[in-house]
């Protein structure tokens, strides 16, 4: 089975897939590098995984301005760090530092501040983009993204 990486556009025989910002990408084995590899593809959109040995971890991302979004809606609510570290079961030292853009959250976090707060913290994915190539091959991830170097 043939496929064209989704990263360069080139026709490879052997696909993986592998995890690039949190979504799965078919590419050929020199594009590996770009992301964490998941598994071989094996055809029809599936994908023969590998065993991680952390065990399988749910793949979500936060919005970029949580610790904002945090701090103006327990400011609003008129609650002190204590309080809402109080409501979520959290020590306050973790909301300062979530306020203070000092520590990520973790999915459990997100969704405790969700809901003592009413407020969203996960990413919606809604963003579209439009790309124009002038040739008649297909747009790839290469062509959409800069590609880091690792």
């Amino acid at each position: 089975m043939s496929m064209e990486c989704e990263i360069c556009g080139v026709d490879t025989p052997s696909p993986k897939v592998i995890m690039v910002e949190g979504s799965r990408v078919t590419v050929c084995p020199r594009c590996v590098s770009h992301g964490t590899l998941v598994g071989n593809y094996g055809g029809e959109g599936t994908v023969l995984q590998k065993r991680s040995r952390y065990g399988k971890e749910d793949e979500f991302e936060t919005v970029p301005d949580y610790d904002a979004r945090v701090r103006t809606a327990r400011q609003k609510r008129g609650w002190k760090q204590e309080e809402l570290a109080a409501k979520i079961n959290e020590p306050a030292s973790s909301i300062a530092n979530i306020e203070n853009g000092k520590l990520s959250l973790s999915k459990q976090m997100a969704q405790k501040l969700e809901k003592a707060l009413g407020i969203s913290l996960f990413e919606t994915g809604s963003e579209e983009l439009k790309i124009e190539k002038s040739d008649a091959a297909p747009v790839t991830l290469g062509d959409v993204v800069k590609i880091r170097k690792r």
